[in-house]
């Protein structure tokens, strides 16, 4: 199979992912999205919607969103232990813990983003920005995340002491978007955030999946 990858938050998730599981193997194809390349017709032969990451497996077809990807490449990773969890229990938890990450903090940092007007010339049209959003925006996600500096008191992962999907899936979609433009995510004061965080950073594959993959990953 193949993984279509970008130097973006998105592809980021599934490096992350793939690298913790392990068990995996696969080709593996980078878009320059700075280029646009992922939204020229060759690439979109393949997703139409012109995003990336997808997933194609052997018999050609498809896979897109991230969620769906890390799902399956846990389903068909080689031994180790799922990221979702080995109970029905544990896995409603994870993937509880993944939604509010996603919908209370992620996609609101990523659309405070895409909210700037100077993303305008990044997007090349293919977004229009709402500026007068990026206020209230903001302010949700700092609600969101005195909650998540309250629910972290005592724990060492969102699943307690259980390394997970969700903690990847958190780490995945904002490091990139903390490095660059809003590293107010990681204000002092939120002192169980922070020292979250840093348990993220220090672990080993966080720092391969930034670097990216090969041509060739086999894990």
């Amino acid at each position: 199979m193949k993984f279509f990858d970008a130097s973006a938050p998105n592809p980021m998730v599934v490096r992350l992912f793939a690298l913790e599981r392990g068990g995996l193997s696969f080709n593996v194809e980078t878009m320059d999205i700075m280029t646009l390349q992922n939204r020229r017709p060759a690439f979109r032969a393949i997703n139409l919607r012109g995003e990336v990451p997808a997933l194609q497996l052997d018999d050609g077809s498809v896979i897109t969103e991230i969620t769906a990807i890390c799902e399956y490449l846990d389903e068909i990773a080689v031994g180790g232990s799922s990221l979702y969890g080995e109970s029905a229990q544990q896995r409603a938890e994870t993937r509880m813990w993944l939604r509010r990450m996603d919908l209370e903090i992620c996609q609101l940092v990523i659309a405070w983003f895409r909210n700037d007007p100077a993303t305008i010339d990044f997007y090349k049209g293919n977004r229009l920005p709402t500026p007068e959003a990026r206020v209230n925006q903001k302010v949700a996600i700092n609600q969101a995340l005195n909650m998540l500096d309250h629910q972290l008191e005592g724990k060492t992962w969102l699943c307690g002491d259980r390394f997970s999907a969700a903690d990847i899936h958190f780490y995945g979609l904002l490091k990139m978007m903390i490095m660059q433009v809003c590293e107010w995510v990681l204000l002092p004061g939120r002192d169980n955030l922070l020292a979250y965080w840093k348990r993220l950073e220090e672990r080993d594959c966080a720092r391969k999946a930034l670097a990216g993959f090969p041509s060739k990953v086999a894990l």
